[in-house]
């Protein structure tokens, strides 16, 4: 029979439940067990292309589940924001004179972006994952990556940013955190798809500026929508608006 129970396959001698087990289970919700979530993050700053990598190609025993370690990222994350009170970003300004009431709609999906910098966050990389499959298609390491795979790669540089954004909100460095995501994520992708300095450069910058398209066509989109919702068919200046909320997008400065 062995050490296990020949019908159900439970370890033998589990015994009953402890505060030892309370421990062990609590520990297992937030990774502190066999596939540590404290190893995972310390990877994923020091070697991130190579940890991910590993992942994506199947070597998975010793790495955090990452959706799961993303839910525990983002619930600290909003913690964060809730102890330090300032979760504003500023990165999506809404102060519009000429929108009106009828553009109270995107007024307000604009103070709900400043308010949850985290969540878009997670929407904008979300983004990458086309331009990535695209771009990287062919690329000296993990070659021929699929969309799922993409997807994971997302997930733990989401999880990555998340870690950055929190330290941007306990210690006011805005600027600091901005470098430290840039610099994570070129050495991210040079580790991951092996391409050298420049091909890994203009690479990842035209992937970055397809995914900010890719943004910028669906919030075309659900602008339109809500101009033909509030029966508003002045496209002369509502396509003026429109470029006045991309421009804000993309220089975050006024005009």
């Amino acid at each position: 029979m062995g050490n296990f129970c020949p019908i159900c396959s439970q370890r033998e001698g589990m015994g009953p439940i402890t505060w030892k087990s309370v421990a062990q289970s609590i520990g297992e919700l937030w990774g502190l067990h066999n596939r540590s979530l404290l190893y995972s993050l310390v990877q994923l700053f020091l070697r991130p292309g190579y940890f991910i990598g590993d992942y994506i190609s199947g070597k998975r025993q010793v790495t955090f589940p990452p959706v799961k370690m993303l839910a525990i990222i983002a619930l600290l994350g909003l913690l964060v924001d809730y102890l330090t009170g300032d979760p504003i970003s500023g990165m999506f300004n809404n102060d519009f004179d000429f929108a009106g009431d009828k553009m109270l709609l995107i007024d307000n999906a604009f103070e709900w972006m400043n308010l949850h910098p985290d969540v878009m966050s997670m929407i904008l990389l979300s983004y990458l994952i086309l331009p990535n499959y695209l771009i990287f298609r062919y690329a000296p390491r993990n070659p021929r990556h699929t969309l799922p795979q993409g997807f994971f790669i997302q997930v733990f540089t989401a999880i990555v940013f998340l870690v950055i954004n929190m330290f941007a909100d306990l210690t006011s460095l805005d600027m600091v955190a901005f470098v430290l995501g840039n610099i994570w994520l070129y050495c991210a992708y040079k580790q991951l798809f092996g391409y050298g300095l420049w091909g890994t450069l203009w690479r990842l910058a035209a992937s970055l500026a397809c995914a900010h398209l890719l943004a910028l066509i669906m919030l075309g989109i659900d602008f339109s929508i809500h101009m033909i919702q509030t029966d508003d068919y002045n496209f002369a200046n509502g396509f003026k608006l429109f470029v006045k909320l991309l421009v804000r997008m993309v220089t975050n400065s006024d005009l």
